[in-house]
């Protein structure tokens, strides 16, 4: 089921404002994605994979930056 970007906004902020879990569990998959990795996979296959895990991580991230900046950041500044 896909959320249409009014639907998909209330989740997402529902879920930052509700629940310091939810926020936790976001920021790991997004540094679990490897979406900061730099280098190249010695496999061509292994490349693409982590390019499209990586691209997941990304989007999770710009779903903080739209709708939840502010929440995005302080968790930054914790992980640091």
């Amino acid at each position: 089921m896909l959320l249409d970007d009014e639907k998909l906004k209330e989740a997402f902020e529902g879920a930052v404002q509700q629940s310091e879990s939810a926020v936790k569990l976001l920021i790991h998959f997004i540094e679990h994605s490897g979406c900061f990795r730099t280098g190249l996979a010695q496999d061509d296959r292994q490349e693409l994979y982590n390019r499209g895990y990586g691209d997941f991580g990304l989007y999770i991230r710009d779903l903080f930056l739209e709708y939840a900046p502010e929440e995005y950041k302080k968790n930054i500044k914790r992980s640091i």
